[in-house]
C-alpha cells in the first residue's frame, strides 16, 4: 500500500487537493492524520471556497450537520444584516441563557416554556398574549463586552450599531435600528467638581423592539475559515411554527430545541 504522505512534495498537496469537491474531501481525510489536515486546509482556504459549486456544498453540510444538536457555549453572530463589513464582523459566544414565557396577563396558570407551539409568533407579537423573559445569561460580545442582563446586552448592541453609523453607514436606517434595540434614556446631572449629581433613568419609552425581535438578530454560526469566516445555519427539516425565515435564530431554538436556551 502507497504511502500517500511521501506521494507528493508537501507545496503540491494544496493544489491537488483544491481540485476535489467537498464530499471527496470528506472521504480523502480517512486516509490518515496528516491528509486530514491537508484538507481542512483546502476546506477553509479562499481558493477553495470562492467556487460557488463549493461554496454551496459547504452551506448545506453546515446547515445539515451543525444544527443536530446545539449545546452551550455557543458561537453567534449579531445583526449579520447590519453589522456585517469585510472582515469587521459582530460575534459572540452564549456562555450562558435561560429564557421563559410569561403571561401579558395577570393569570396565574403556569405556561410550559419547553412547548414549542407557545414560543408560535401569533403568541408574541404586539397582539399576542405572551411576552419572553431572561432568567439567566451571560452572553460575551466580541471585543465589547460580557453581558449578564438584557439590558445589558441591548445596550452593548445599540452602541454597535451606533458606532456602524459612524464609522460606515450615513443613512439613517442603522441609527433608528440602535434606539429599536435599546431606547433607555439615562439623564445625569453632573456637580461643577464634575461628580455624579440627581439622575435618572427612563425605561423603554415606547419604540424599543420586544425581546423575540431581538432574539431573531442572533444567529449560531460555524467558523468556516476563508472568505466566509463565520457562517450562518440555513434553517432544513426543522418545523418553523409559520415562521419564514432562512437561517436560524435564537427564537427558533426557542421552538425547535427546547432545553437549550429554555
Amino acid at each position: 500500500m502507497p504511502d500517500w504522505d511521501t506521494e507528493l512534495p508537501a507545496e503540491l498537496w494544496p493544489l491537488v487537493l483544491g481540485h476535489l469537491s467537498l464530499m471527496q474531501l470528506r472521504l480523502v481525510k480517512t486516509v490518515s492524520r496528516s491528509m486530514a489536515n491537508r484538507c481542512r486546509k483546502v476546506l477553509r482556504s479562499e481558493e477553495w471556497q470562492s467556487w460557488t459549486a463549493n461554496e454551496h456544498a459547504l452551506a448545506c453540510e453546515v446547515a445539515t450537520q451543525a444544527t443536530r444538536s446545539y449545546t452551550l457555549p455557543l458561537k453567534v453572530v449579531f445583526f449579520e444584516a447590519d453589522l456585517f463589513h469585510d472582515d469587521d464582523v459582530c460575534v459572540g459566544t452564549i456562555h450562558r441563557l435561560k429564557l421563559k414565557l410569561v403571561r401579558r396577563t395577570d393569570s396565574v396558570r403556569s405556561l410550559d416554556s419547553l412547548l414549542g407551539a407557545n414560543w408560535a409568533l401569533y403568541h408574541l407579537i404586539d397582539e399576542g398574549d405572551f411576552d419572553v423573559e431572561v432568567a439567566d445569561m451571560l452572553i460575551e460580545v466580541d471585543g465589547r463586552g460580557l453581558c449578564g442582563s438584557e439590558y445589558a446586552l441591548r445596550r452593548v448592541l445599540a452602541d454597535a450599531l451606533e458606532q456602524r453609523t459612524l464609522l460606515r453607514d450615513t443613512s439613517k436606517t442603522t441609527t433608528e435600528r440602535a434606539r429599536d434595540v435599546c431606547d433607555t434614556a439615562i439623564h445625569q446631572n453632573v456637580n461643577e467638581d464634575g461628580t455624579p449629581d440627581y439622575g435618572e433613568v427612563d425605561e423603554d419609552a415606547g419604540r424599543q423592539w420586544r425581546l423575540w425581535k431581538l432574539l431573531e438578530e442572533i444567529k449560531p454560526v460555524t467558523d468556516v475559515g476563508g472568505p466566509h469566516g463565520y457562517m450562518a445555519h440555513r434553517v432544513t427539516h426543522q418545523q418553523q411554527y409559520g415562521r419564514d425565515v432562512c437561517d436560524v435564530d435564537l427564537l427558533h431554538l426557542c421552538s425547535n430545541h427546547p432545553g437549550v436556551i429554555t
